[in-house]
């Protein structure tokens, strides 16, 4: 039995990749909009988001087995201070642009209803009739959330997370496969087997910490096998099958794989881990806007080229300006005031 790690710095790199993965996807969409290249479909996408949504189920394990006596509070409040500032940001910019430069934006259909629903991080139809948020990405947000949720409730119950979690994500996954192609109720759109990822996480996180391996095979095969039962049922696509398959690897892969890739994880790799969430949010807007601006300036054979690298590149340079400039300081201060408030009301309690 090995040592358990005090970090996994190799899981923040990890991050960094996942959300690559997804910039690298939605860049073709981006060039055939403004440049009118070929359509592409890049499935990186996917695999980025599976691995995202496996290791915020390997970080939760983490944080609430390694924190002493958890709260559901306390859970909850650091996820919410961690996700909520820099979204709510980069949906008010994207209302903002709407009016400004639409021409920058891939949608720029609203109303106020659903625009609401967006910013609460609930499912909502949008005007095109898809069910999606006004920005995007953060769909995967709403599941995090849910998550989250989960996490809370069986801490605020004495429950242990991952089974309640197994309860309720089991059954979301179950009922995804019977949910119709398209013209589904709204309130369906969590029935979607990719929560199973989140399963597969914890049960990574578990066996990084405690290393029984037992338990953890027996988890993924059927965390596995339940994914591909119901993507069977479901006519999923052989790469669709694949998904949860590879990132459980990569995942056990990168946590088994600590001693090696801590060492060799500099201050770079780090940095770029930390800004991966700003890279999922902001890219959106920045990736777009660097896409149209080459377009105007570089023409032939070469723009599409120049525009693809330029826009990978101007995404993660903002990513890293956004983490180091908002997000960062913006979780730190949010946190300070709660720290500070706690100590306030100790020192009233104590007169």
């Amino acid at each position: 039995m090995g040592t358990p790690r005090s970090t996994f710095t190799g899981v923040q790199v990890l991050r960094f990749v996942a959300a690559l993965l997804v910039v690298c996807s939605h860049v073709p969409t981006y060039l055939h909009a403004r440049l009118d290249t070929s359509p592409a479909d890049v499935p990186t996408g996917q695999i980025g988001v599976t691995v995202f949504f496996a290791i915020s189920g390997f970080v939760a394990v983490v944080v609430t087995r390694r924190t002493p006596q958890p709260t559901a509070w306390g859970f909850l409040r650091r996820r919410l201070v961690r996700i909520l500032p820099l979204a709510w940001a980069v949906m008010t910019v994207k209302l903002l642009m709407v009016v400004i430069a639409p021409a920058t934006l891939e949608r720029t259909s609203t109303s106020p209803t659903y625009i609401a629903l967006s910013y609460l991080f609930l499912p909502g139809r949008g005007p095109d009739e898809v069910v999606e948020p006004f920005y995007t990405v953060t769909w995967t947000l709403s599941f995090e959330l849910l998550f989250y949720l989960v996490v809370t409730i069986a801490l605020a119950t004495r429950t242990d997370p991952f089974r309640l979690a197994t309860i309720v994500f089991t059954g979301l996954a179950v009922a995804s496969a019977f949910r119709g192609p398209e013209g589904w109720p709204t309130w369906q759109f969590h029935a979607n087997r990719f929560v199973l990822c989140f399963l597969v996480g914890m049960a990574v996180g578990a066996w990084a910490l405690d290393r029984s391996t037992r338990v953890l095979v027996v988890r993924l095969a059927a965390i596995v096998a339940l994914w591909l039962a119901v993507g069977a049922v479901a006519g999923a696509s052989l790469p669709s099958l694949a998904l949860l398959p590879l990132a459980t690897v990569v995942l056990l892969v990168t946590v088994a794989s600590e001693p090696l890739l801590g060492r060799r994880v500099g201050p770079v790799g780090r940095t770029l881990g930390d800004a991966s969430y700003a890279l999922y949010l902001t890219h959106p807007i920045v990736a777009p806007a660097t896409v149209t601006v080459v377009a105007a300036v570089v023409s032939g054979a070469a723009a599409p080229v120049v525009a693809a690298i330029g826009a990978l590149v101007a995404a993660i340079s903002a990513s890293v300006v956004v983490w180091w400039t908002i997000d960062r300081p913006a979780t730190r201060l949010l946190q300070r005031r709660h720290r500070d408030r706690r100590t306030r009301g100790r020192r009233v309690s104590g007169r």
